[in-house]
């Protein structure tokens, strides 16, 4: 059941006395409200180049026109795989008004430990409670954190349709999932308990959640359920195996490895979903890019077809609003990589909204330092600004150093829909498999 949040004095005061500046320091108690959300923990885009006009189509013959706006990665999908960037005005986005009091209270009380360059199973910081972590991020380990931590809802559903694609054969594998999660189980800011589940914070479980199969037929049954614990060790859960009739426990979302022999690795999921110790952060500055922020997809059975151009070749360019978005500008390399265990990417770039820490664009590099996946998401306008997260429209892989890609079209894409501990339990796995 959805539960409206009871926004308290405080933030109401916010909204209507905080005036913030841009790049405005908001570690010393400084309150924070809706409208000027973006200009406190981040910054406004850069001016339009001359000659810019929101609603042109920027294709490979005048991408150059916006410079930097697109940047290397995103400039290869125009370039080199035919995509076309139909442009609109840039719109502020601002989280919910319970994520936004969670910012205020306990603004100031995340504290940097920085522990030694190898020891990625040691949390880098304490005191986080709920919220931004670090409003007005300084560093990558902050801009990296404020992303782990970005306000995408206490929970979700999200019922999509994945496309393995080639550039000659079109879409050849298609695999339809439906995935449930608490993506707060603990650090929650909108839905009661508040701030955590008594069961998953007493374990230290952060975020838990199952995904099923439902198609195709051979696969139909097929679920997982998944746990990610609040310290930086390996995510655990169990897969139900239908031919075994039975589950397996496991662990998953190891570093390195690919989501279902995808073009996106588990840590590619939503940008980033690995624990911001398995990485070493710079933060290498502040920019504005294009970026799908407002992407107006429509969902739906119809979703694939229409999110993606699958008719044309290379047969996964989508179809979606690109706006100028203020970003930082993330780059990071693996920690846990080993001979015995090489991680494929030697270098990664994100390119992190500075008013969301979603995750738009990410580009990886291979340990040759050469181009090799661009992973783009996009998020739709979120239906209640004040009570749920931007609804997630689409991701996209595109491996153009190997030239396939990973298409994922949600037929559905909400949150906060009040799950409970129950929907994220081995004996829930096990129901939903039957």
């Amino acid at each position: 059941m959805k539960r409206t949040t009871t926004m308290t004095m405080m933030a109401l005061v916010a909204m209507l006395l905080a005036t913030g500046p841009a790049g405005a320091k908001v570690r010393d108690g400084e309150v924070l409200a809706k409208g000027t959300w973006g200009a406190q923990v981040g910054f406004v885009p850069e001016a339009a180049p001359e000659g810019f006009v929101p609603g042109t189509v920027l294709d490979k013959g005048n991408c150059a026109s916006v410079g930097a706006w697109i940047p290397e990665g995103l400039r290869t999908l125009v370039e080199t795989w035919g995509l076309t960037i139909r442009t609109a005005p840039y719109r502020p986005i601002h989280p919910s008004a319970g994520y936004i009091e969670a910012t205020n209270r306990y603004v100031g009380g995340v504290k940097k430990v920085e522990p030694a360059p190898t020891h990625y199973r040691e949390k880098a910081v304490t005191g986080y409670m709920a919220g931004l972590p670090f409003p007005d991020p300084q560093d990558g380990l902050e801009v990296a954190y404020d992303q782990a931590y970005a306000y995408t809802g206490d929970d979700g559903r999200l019922w999509f349709q994945a496309m393995w694609i080639s550039p000659k054969r079109g879409v050849w594998k298609t695999e339809e999932w439906v995935w449930n999660s608490l993506n707060r189980a603990m650090h929650r800011t909108d839905l009661a308990p508040l701030p955590a589940f008594p069961r998953f914070e007493k374990d230290g479980i952060q975020y838990a959640s199952i995904a099923m199969a439902r198609t195709p037929a051979d696969k139909r049954g097929t679920g997982a359920l998944y746990y990610r614990f609040d310290q930086p060790v390996d995510q655990q859960g169990w897969a139900w195996v239908p031919s075994m009739r039975r589950d397996l426990k496991m662990l998953f979302g190891v570093p390195g490895v690919s989501w279902n022999n995808s073009d996106m690795l588990w840590e590619d999921i939503r940008g980033y979903s690995g624990h911001p110790e398995w990485y070493s952060w710079t933060l290498k500055g502040r920019a504005t890019i294009l970026a799908p922020m407002h992407a107006g997809v429509t969902f739906g059975k119809k979703a694939a077809t229409t999110t993606f151009d699958t008719a044309t070749a290379p047969h996964w360019n989508p179809r979606v609003a690109w706006e100028p978005r203020p970003v930082y500008v993330l780059e990071g390399t693996p920690r846990l990589d080993t001979g015995l265990s090489p991680h494929p990417y030697g270098k990664v770039v994100m390119y992190v909204d500075a008013e969301t820490f979603l995750v738009p664009l990410k580009v990886t590099y291979d340990r040759k330092g050469n181009l090799f996946r661009v992973i783009v998401h996009a998020w739709n306008q979120s239906p209640d600004p004040d009570r749920l997260p931007p609804p997630l429209a689409l991701a996209l892989s595109v491996d153009v150093k190997h030239g396939s890609a990973t298409a994922f079209a949600p037929f559905e894409s909400s949150s906060n829909l009040g799950l409970s501990q129950t929907d994220v339990t081995e004996a829930r796995l096990r129901s939903l498999a039957q």
